[in-house]
């Protein structure tokens, strides 16, 4: 029993409320005289004196805990039990009562309520937490066994140790609720122990999660970890860790579970670093541990589809399992990692694994692990149709399930050779698998039900019997509708929609098209979602989308929803182009949608109203054949259905067909077109080819003989349109039938098209390789004698190619505008503008009103070109929806322009005067801009050059000539150099041979285009994606592969480190393709085709189709391979008909026809893909020889440093903070891609900056001389540097391979700082070299990428609780930038799932430091303070706000009229004292004037500093110079002279310097003067520009 009397000690005073003085003292003496007695063991007289008090002040509760302990002391508890619930009642927050209650209910064995109350205590009451912990340890042996040895261990331990071991002990006897309460208990006091408070939250966290309160439980963790990251104890860590990582696993937050499974990791390679750790990892992580870590981690990657992964840790797991010789955990690793393999289908490596899992098995004889082995190993033969050895296997695991008794293995068994039989297409036998299998399934596993009746449905589908399978469907249905499955409901209505397809019943129609119009999106979501998270996608989803697609046309098509039907194929074939990454932040403004996601009749038909051709749109169906006419202006004007027989395919038939026409004509051998091939291989080997190799071999190893399935009549039968050609088909040529099949139908409406007319037909699936042009009609004529037909993947790329033509014809617009304003030395122009502007200036300041309507606002750049007069150049800004767009301040647009050369002078109009206003009387009239240029002295000397201008003189001026040159050009690019192995899906690839017969067409191919081809090592996929984007005309050879859509170019110099090439270096993709913005007219595809015709079977156009999303207009494919003596013929007539303006697709025609004369019926089945464009190699040839022209003058320009053609600009515009930091971008990004090459130039570059920070501070310094030496001279990007910062370089006496340094005057922008804090970075970073690698790619970027890149490393460094992902706003657009994903990646960050999650080991910790201080440093607007802490108020980015002309609170300077003319020159308008200027301009005159005498004093301190600094400099060297002098020495009696002199001859010591002349000594003094003056006149300039600059707001112009 506790000590009462101690407890009765610790009273709180409460005053009492009695209002007479007398019964107080009374009371009060009566307390004093039971405490006596109370403290004299005189209970009953305590007990006495007590009462008397009370009788006086009832509610006193310090007199009623006395008397209750009183009561206690005498035993009679229930007394006491009603004074302390009155005490209580009185006042709860009473800490003795609750004290006193809990030892009265202790004795009353009410072990709960006294728990409760002295929990209570010692929430209330923390000085005496010994006495109450004591109390509440000896209540425990009520509630648990506990022993009492175990209770007097922990009687010496302090108040909170008894609690926290006594909470752990609780929580290991599974008492939770107990374990929780007594924990929280401890909790509440004070301790600086950090072991315990962890051990107390990790025990928290363990009952709360046996108590399923999940929320809670994470929250103790998340604590406990936090305060073992901080202390560094690595166990807590990893106990925090893995339960996190357990829990979210249990709670189906897969995810989050492998984040923590990943900080482990972390954890676990932070333990390894250090040999101390590397002790306590082995204490810490037995290999229990390990061993279930990485098990762990492989299924919950699994489970969230990332296999590469989940294969990773399976690895290690296995290596684990070998190292530690874990015999029983070996056959379960094989089995494990091959069903890993199984999933991501690769067949043979798994195979390889399951005879692993065998032979392990039989090595333990373990009956149940050899039955799964065969049953696993008969499925992974069956995959690979090897039927004979997977039906073998299937049986020995069906007779050892039966013979063991295990009857779900039985289950297992017949489901998996179900499934085999499934394969092999035998229905009847797999039917009765699944019968056997549904007769033995108990009625409580709901999950095997459904999966068995879905199952035996999709077996009676394939059987045509349709009736039973949607009996199972339904079955299926039920169930999971009942237990809200949604994935098993989804499955099976897929399924029930395939079968009511091909009902003729309204309402089955119905049904089935409300089924697939809901399962659509829902899979396009999946689909989404797969991709979005990385996750592997199985090919069940992608076929079942397209099967609804297909199901859904052809349930509109029965109920004659043609249009409808219309959208749905159109929705299914964009998303080859919709869904390639990064399309969509690329794509201009479309019809369709961002995402071509919004497909109407209304869009559809505003795409075909802009186009002048008629649209042939086909969909193939299993069963039909679909074909819908669009014409503009008309929409949709036939819909045709052409329906199959029962023995083939309409798929099938159409390739029969044009396989036919590849072999053979009525007989004939088509040179080139047969089977043997004289054709170089050009295609690189598709993933997974190998086992599409094993599969055949398999196949054609097989039996010839099978059993087939019986077909029952179909339930349901289909709508037949039948044909209405009765004659022998077999009697016509397969170009004749294709012909009949598919133009026949709409004959009539081609018929009435011109000859010539352009037919855009979109194919689909085995159409894309029908040659459409060379199909004859039943006169034998070819089609395309009378039609021009040409290839669309589908209407979206239809619309991307008419943005791509009206975008070349607005640069053919630009062009001839700006030629335009060059004539007349491009003074024109500026003469109209300073009219206009003049004419308002004059009506602002007159008193009468003009009655003239202002000028209408035409936009003279638009009108420039009749064709776009209709594209809104003249608009009305007080019409709804039109806007007025401001440009930037330049010498284009300063003044309005003139269209022709014949534009007459106007007069100035003088200004009228007011004599009402005489403050406003003016003095003058602003000088003419006519008189200002001299324009009335110009002369013409030659009225048109090449490109269109004129040469024009005068005595007065020197007149500008400006030639503008058209950029289109020739590349042809072909046969790029590869090392003997490469990196290809992962695994290595050689290349087989080289393209001799590419490298022969590329040359051919240039001289016929006259230009250089691009071959070899110099043909990078960097240079390759940065010409094509400048290029008219494209043409290519190289390897390739249509149906991945990969290019092969040379791997980059600057590639990622490594002995073997991986694919980025080397691949260009449809991403790198889609990323680019193109211009060319017409792209030449000859790539990716094999020796075999049959291999070729690209069935979507993914590589022309992402040209065209690109800007290509259109693109020449191949049909098929053909001989390589045939194609060179082709490609001579081509291009010699593109000699002059001919159309692409009357050159292919005339190609073909002259190879038809020359040799008898060869043809090349050339495609157009794309719209037919004219081209005229001609003007592409002049346009290159102007740009040759333009190379040359620019070189001498910079050369000689004088421009013979045009005078200088006045004012050369000074490059800015921001233009300067993109600048030295490009050098930090030289620097890290030649490291390798030159790698003390950086450690060299920092000595420098760092000198140059200290000389700036500490004068004394600049005495000192520094040299360069040799290799920071022939550095790349070193001296480009240093010449950004400001330095200069003096030759050094004779020597000038080390000149000294000028450090320079001022920190310009504030930039030495930052260099040295980017140098520095780098310097850290070069030991990642795939960091640097990435870093290289990445730069130059833009502000906004840096910004982004910025923000992420600056909250992952400061704030690691903030869990990113990438569907964030601020990461979004980096993991979607392939350059900047991968840079985020080198440095330790990965995705799971949607998390964007970061390895925090030391050495990414600091990696991450670095590449943060880096692009700080690189960044305009971020601050260094980002560094140190986060700053929230400093994330985000923020765009600069467009320049205007003028700013709108900028009053009008009448008095001055500030003008830009020509060379960039200010000049003020106004004469002096023309007009007299109001209180608002002279304000803001005076503004200005203090402003430019700021900038004045500034230049002028500067311009001094610089002299200064240049004397100091100039002596130091001097100082040098004599120091080397020195005092004159005695001469050395023997001298090493060079060999080969005597007495006679000069002898000359070896040893001996050169000395400089004179003309070299003057040489030497005027180039230190020279960089005085050019510092000097740098700051002049820099003056001049700031002037300009503060002037520029008040400028005035009309556009």
């Amino acid at each position: 029993m506790a000590n009462v009397s101690a407890a009765s000690r610790t009273r709180s005073t409460t005053p009492g409320s009695i209002s007479e003085a007398e019964e107080i003292t009374e009371a009060q003496l009566l307390k004093d005289n039971g405490d006596t007695s109370f403290d004299n063991e005189d209970y009953g007289a305590a007990l006495h004196h007590y009462s008397e008090a009370l009788k006086l002040d009832d509610s006193n509760v310090e007199m009623l805990s006395c008397r209750g302990a009183t009561f206690i002391e005498l035993g009679d508890f229930i007394r006491a039990q009603h004074d302390v619930e009155k005490i209580l009642h009185l006042d709860s927050k009473y800490s003795q009562g609750h004290y006193l209650m809990g030892i009265v209910s202790d004795n009353l064995y009410q072990y709960k309520d006294a728990l409760k109350s002295y929990l209570e205590a010692l929430a209330l009451d923390c000085e005496h937490e010994n006495i109450l912990a004591d109390n509440i340890i000896n209540l425990m042996p009520h509630f648990c066994p506990i022993s009492q040895s175990t209770i007097e261990e922990l009687e010496d331990m302090d108040a909170y140790t008894k609690l926290c071991e006594m909470g752990a002990i609780l929580c290991v006897m599974k008492k939770y609720n107990l374990s929780v309460r007594v924990l929280n208990a401890a909790r509440n006091l004070e301790t600086n122990q950090q072991g315990l408070k962890m051990k107390v939250l990790l025990t928290l966290a363990n009952a709360h999660t046996h108590l399923k309160h999940i929320e809670v439980a994470l929250g103790f963790y998340q604590d406990c970890l936090q305060i073992a990251i901080s202390s560094h104890d690595l166990d807590y860590q990893t106990k925090a860790l893995a339960s996190m990582a357990s829990l979210y696993l249990e709670s189906g937050n897969t995810h989050q579970a492998v984040v923590y499974y990943e900080h482990l990791l972390d954890l676990e390679e932070e333990m390894h670093s250090g040999k101390s750790q590397s002790e306590l990892l082995d204490k810490t992580w037995p290999i229990n541990f390990q061993l279930a870590l990485h098990l762990n981690l492989s299924m919950a990657y699994r489970d969230i589809g990332n296999l590469k992964k989940a294969i990773k840790h399976a690895q290690l797991y296995i290596s684990l399992v070998e190292k530690h010789d874990f015999k029983s955990e070996m056959a379960y690793s094989q089995d494990h990692l091959g069903q890993l393999y199984d999933i991501l289908g690769e067949y043979q490596t798994s195979l390889q694994h399951f005879e692993k899992f065998l032979e392990k098995s039989k090595q333990e004889n373990d009956k149940r692990k050899i039955a799964s082995a065969y049953g696993k190993l008969g499925g992974c033969y069956a995959h690979l149709h090897n039927w004979k050895l997977s039906l073998t296997y299937h049986e020995q695991h069906f007779n050892m399930a039966h013979k063991i008794g295990d009857k779900p293995m039985v289950i297992a068994a017949s489901e998996k050779l179900g499934d085999s039989y499934m394969m092999m297409e035998n229905y009847e036998k797999a039917v009765e698998c699944y019968e056997e299998l549904f007769s033995a399934i108990k009625k409580s596993d709901a999950n095997l039900k459904v999966n068995v009746c879905c199952k035996l449905g999709k077996a009676f589908k394939l059987q045509n019997r349709y009736q039973y399978g949607l009996y199972y469907f339904e079955e299926a249905l039920d169930i999971a509708d009942d237990l809200s499955w949604t994935e098993k409901k989804n499955l099976c209505e897929f399924h029930m929609s395939t079968i009511l397809q091909n009902s003729t019943q309204m309402l089955e129609l119905e049904e089935a098209r409300k089924y697939l119009e809901r399962l659509i999106p829902y899979y396009e979501d999946q689909k989404a979602l797969k991709v979005e998270e990385d996750s592997c996608t199985s090919g069940d989803l992608y076929e079942q989308l397209n099967d609804c697609y297909s199901a859904v046309q052809n349930v509109h098509c029965k109920l004659g929803n043609m249009e409808q039907a219309l959208i749905y194929s159109e929705l299914q074939r964009q998303k080859t182009i919709t869904e390639i990454n990064n399309h969509s932040t690329k794509a201009p403004q479309s019809s369709f949608g961002s995402h071509g996601d919004r497909v109407t009749m209304e869009t559809i038909n505003r795409v075909i109203n802009q186009q002048n051709c008629t649209v042939l749109y086909y969909t193939v169906l299993a069963k039909s054949l679909l074909l819908w006419v669009l014409q503009p202006g008309k929409g949709l004007i036939r819909h045709y259905t052409h329906q199959a027989s029962k023995d083939i395919t309409v798929g099938d038939n159409i390739t029969d067909l044009t396989n036919q026409m590849v072999s053979s004509d009525g007989g004939r051998r088509r040179p080139g077109m047969g089977l043997d091939y004289t054709c170089e291989n050009r295609a690189l080997p598709e993933k997974g080819v190998s086992l599409q190799r094993l599969i055949k071999h398999n196949e054609s190893k097989q039996a010839t003989g099978g059993s087939t399935c019986a077909t029952e009549s179909e339930a349901y039968t289909s709508e037949t349109s039948t044909t209405e050609y009765d004659f022998n088909l077999k009697a016509k040529s397969p170009d004749r039938q294709l012909y009949d099949l598919l133009l026949s139908p709409v004959d009539d409406i081609l018929s009435k098209l011109d000859v010539g007319s352009n037919v855009v037909v979109v194919p689909h699936k085995e159409l894309h390789h029908c040659p459409f042009s060379i199909l004859k009609d039943w006169n034998n004529c070819h089609v395309w004698q009378k039609l021009s037909v040409t290839y669309m993947p589908c209407l979206y790329a239809l619309e991307k190619v008419t943005q791509s033509e009206l975008r070349y014809m607005r640069q053919d617009d630009d062009l001839l505008y700006e030629r335009s304003r060059s004539c007349m030395a491009g003074m024109g122009h500026l003469i109209m503008s300073q009219d206009t502007g003049i004419s308002k200036m004059s009506r602002e300041y007159s008193s009468v009103t003009s009655t003239k309507a202002d000028f209408e606002h035409i936009n003279t750049r638009s009108l420039s070109n009749p064709r776009l007069f209709k594209s809104g150049a003249f608009t009305n800004p007080d019409l709804p929806g039109n806007r007025v767009h401001t440009k930037p301040v330049s010498r284009e647009t300063t003044f309005l322009s003139i269209v022709t050369n014949q534009t007459k002078l106007s007069t100035i109009p003088s200004l009228p005067v007011t004599p009402n206003l005489k403050s406003l009387k003016p003095l003058g009239s602003p000088t003419g801009i006519d008189r200002m240029l001299s324009s009335g002295t110009v002369s013409t000397l030659t009225t048109r050059t090449a490109t269109n201008t004129d040469i024009v003189t005068s005595p007065n001026i020197v007149a500008e000539f400006k030639q503008i040159s058209s950029q289109g050009y020739c590349f042809v690019c072909g046969c790029p150099s590869l090392p003997e192995m490469l990196e290809l899906h992962g695994k290595p690839w050689q290349p087989v041979g080289e393209l001799t017969c590419a490298q022969r067409e590329v040359t051919t191919i240039a001289s016929y285009v006259d230009t250089s081809p691009v071959t070899g090592s110099d043909l990078t996929k960097q240079t390759f994606l940065a010409s094509i984007q400048k290029a008219t005309l494209i043409h290519m050879a190289s390897w390739g592969c249509l149906q991945e859509g990969l290019i092969v170019m040379s791997p980059n110099e600057n590639r990622k480190p490594g002995n073997m090439p991986n694919a980025e270096s080397y691949i260009v993709s449809v991403e790198d393709i889609v990323n680019s913005q193109l211009k060319a007219k017409l792209l030449v595809l000859s790539l990716g085709w094999t020796n075999h015709t049959r291999e070729y079977e690209d069935q979507t156009w993914l590589l022309p189709s992402a040209f065209l999303a690109a800007g290509v207009q259109c693109v020449l494919a191949l049909l098929w391979p053909v001989s390589d003596r045939v194609l060179q013929k082709f490609y001579y007539h081509f291009y010699k008909s593109l000699q002059s303006d001919t159309r692409i697709s009357q050159a292919i025609n005339d190609a073909n026809k002259i190879l038809g004369t020359e040799d008898r019926d060869s043809w090349v089945p050339f495609v157009l893909i794309g719209k037919d464009v004219h081209l005229d190699l001609s003007v592409i040839h002049k346009a290159m020889l102007n740009q040759k022209i333009d190379k040359v003058e620019k070189e001498i320009t910079e050369k000689l440093q004088t421009d013979f053609l045009n005078p200088t600009p006045a004012n050369i515009e000074v490059p800015n903070k921001e233009q300067m930091k993109k600048n030295m971008q490009e050098i930090c990004s030289t620097l890290l891609g030649q490291y390798n090459s030159q790698p003390s130039v950086i450690p060299t570059l920092m000595s420098l900056l760092d000198s140059a920070l200290k000389r700036l501070h500490t004068n004394n310094l600049n005495r000192e001389t520094r040299t360069v030496t040799k290799d920071m001279v022939e550095s790349q990007g070193g001296l480009d540097l240093l010449k950004l910062m400001g330095f200069h370089f003096q030759a050094r006496g004779c020597d000038v391979d080390d000149p000294y340094v000028i450090f320079p005057h001022s920190n310009e922008e504030e930039l030495l700082l930052p260099a040295y804090d980017a140098l520095r970075a780098s310097h850290d970073l070069l030991q990642h070299a795939n960091c640097c690698h990435c870093l290289y790619e990445l730069l130059p970027t833009s502000e906004e990428i840096l910004s982004q890149l910025i923000d992420l490393l600056s909250v992952t460094k400061h704030a690691s609780e903030i869990q990113l992902k990438i569907t964030d706003v601020s990461v979004h657009p980096l993991w979607i930038n392939p350059k900047a994903k991968a840079f985020i990646c080198s440095i330790g960050f990965h995705q799971i799932g949607r998390i964007l999650n970061f390895k925090r080991t030391s050495v990414n910790r600091k990696l991450l430091t670095s590449c943060l201080q880096f692009l700080v440093a690189l960044s305009s607007k971020k601050s260094s303070i980002l560094l140190h802490k986060l700053d929230v108020s400093r994330l985000g980015y923020s765009p600069p706000s467009e320049k205007v002309l003028k700013d709108g609170n900028a009053p009008c300077l009448s008095t001055l009229y500030p003008l830009i003319l020509p060379r960039n020159q200010l000049t003020m308008c106004t004469p002096w004292m023309s007009f007299v200027e109001q209180n608002e301009e002279m304000r803001e005159k005076m503004k200005l004037s203090k402003s430019k005498s700021n900038l004045g004093q500034e230049s002028r301190k500067q311009e001094q500093d610089a002299k200064i600094w240049h004397t100091t400099t100039s002596r130091a060297q001097a100082k040098s110079a004599l120091e080397k002098v020195g005092q004159p020495r005695s001469p050395q009696r023997k001298v090493k002279v060079i060999s080969g002199s005597s007495v006679s001859k000069c002898r000359t010591p070896v040893d001996q310097e050169p000395k400089l002349n004179n003309i070299d000594l003057d040489q030497r003094r005027d180039y230190a003067n020279y960089l005085l003056e050019h510092r000097v006149n740098k700051i002049v300039k820099k003056e001049h520009d700031s002037t300009r600059k503060l002037f520029l707001p008040h400028v005035q112009s009309t556009m």
